[in-house]
């Protein structure tokens, strides 16, 4: 039986405009703020911690960004990055946003909770397990930076460039350019927004999907030179591992958009992208079309997220890994 995605709730934030007040409160009590993100950060964690980094620092309060990994240079456009840092040593503060993580967990390996101070859980996946002192969670939204920026306007902080930016980030990267089913009218009318705000949505767009390394280059060349089909083309595949990042001498974050390359396949309602780790643990990204729900898929192997979109990790070898994830995807069409 095929699985299908889920029908989309109405947003809550329209139904309840006070859905932000708590939050509201706790930031005008407060000075002292972290914002972080989950490890292998993307364009929505990274737009939303910079937007509120911003509107933060706009209402006069010390503001701080420590994550475990480092900002991919095709991010360094964002306003905040002067102020980015790499670190697991958490600085002392009074309240800790952590953005687009559906878990604690995917903060980095071994996290503890004692860590930190009060946390506010902002997010938009449906696998968000609602582990904040203040949980922001709204599934239906297509980005978790469209949160932040309903957070910011009922923080009352007029949206500037970088902001917008952010803000944009968000939603072009967690839209896959305005392609999955998670772009509503609501989403064209926000970016259209974003643009008036100040954004230059084309610049951003150039940024990260526009300019690209020779040696992304080549990694790009191995990963198409791997991509099969199976079940008839419905699914299609793509592997990567450490060899040919030494081979190509790219990095892992070239790998951001390369799982699109397979879900463009015409045939293809499954598409999976197996990359290798430093670790030897396998990264496993998972799109879908035409009403197959991969989270479902990701959750046999521990992981989660989006009904289009998700992802887990798995044990190596890789042949191992990329015959387990086939079997799962055959029984999700099934």
């Amino acid at each position: 039986m095929k699985l299908k995605t889920r029908s989309k709730p109405k947003v809550p934030r329209q139904k309840n405009p006070g859905y932000f007040d708590e939050v509201v409160r706790l930031v005008k009590a407060h000075k002292s703020f972290l914002i972080t993100t989950h490890v292998n950060p993307d364009g929505d964690g990274l737009g939303a911690q910079s937007a509120l980094y911003l509107a933060l620092r706009k209402l006069g309060k010390k503001v701080q960004v420590v994550n475990h990994d480092h900002l991919p240079k095709r991010f360094e456009y964002l306003a905040f990055t002067p102020h980015y840092k790499v670190s697991d040593q958490i600085p002392p503060h009074e309240v800790c946003f952590v953005l687009d993580a559906g878990d604690f967990t995917r903060i980095r390996e071994n996290v503890r909770r004692e860590e930190f101070a009060t946390l506010v859980n902002i997010d938009h996946h449906y696998s968000n397990n609602r582990f904040g002192d203040y949980n922001l969670v709204l599934p239906e939204a297509a980005a978790t930076g469209e949160i932040v920026y309903e957070l910011i306007k009922a923080l009352k902080v007029k949206i500037d460039k970088g902001m917008a930016e952010g803000v944009y980030t968000s939603i072009v990267t967690d839209t896959g350019r305005f392609r999955y089913p998670n772009t509503t009218p609501h989403i064209f009318r926000l970016a259209a927004e974003l643009e008036e705000a100040g954004a230059e949505i084309y610049k951003v767009s150039e940024h990260i999907f526009g300019d690209i390394t020779k040696e992304a280059m080549e990694l790009t060349r191995l990963a198409l030179a791997s991509i099969q089909t199976s079940n008839g083309g419905d699914i299609g595949s793509m592997t990567l591992n450490r060899g040919d990042f030494l081979r190509s001498g790219a990095s892992d974050d070239d790998t951001e958009n390369l799982i699109n390359l397979v879900r463009n396949l015409d045939t293809v309602k499954i598409a999976f992208f197996l990359k290798e780790r430093e670790d030897g643990q396998i990264k496993l990204s998972l799109r879908s079309k035409n009403g197959v729900n991969v989270a479902h898929v990701a959750k046999i192997f521990g992981g989660g997220g989006h009904a289009y979109a998700a992802g887990a990790l798995l044990s190596g070898p890789m042949d191992k890994a990329l015959k387990s994830v086939l079997s799962a995807c055959q029984a999700a069409l099934k």
